[in-house]
């Protein structure tokens, strides 16, 4: 149930979001090059989209490193 959850159960679920967006960060690199190679330009593409991703990876990091603090008694 939402809200009954442990400090636990929701760095678990952390890890999850986290490993979503770091595959997704893999994902929108990968679309910056082939954007980058389809202009033939010479800088990489970096598109806001993945600077998103990027400020939601380590604000998930964040929170999960304080859950994980909260769990160690």
């Amino acid at each position: 149930m939402f809200g009954r959850e442990t400090p636990e159960e929701m760095a678990q679920e952390m890890e999850r979001v986290c490993q979503a967006l770091a595959g997704a960060q893999t994902f929108l690199a990968g679309l910056d090059q082939a954007d980058s190679a389809r202009q033939r330009t010479t800088r990489v593409a970096y598109s806001p989209l993945r600077t998103l991703v990027e400020q939601a990876q380590e604000t998930a990091d964040r929170v999960l490193a304080y859950l994980r603090s909260g769990t160690v008694e």
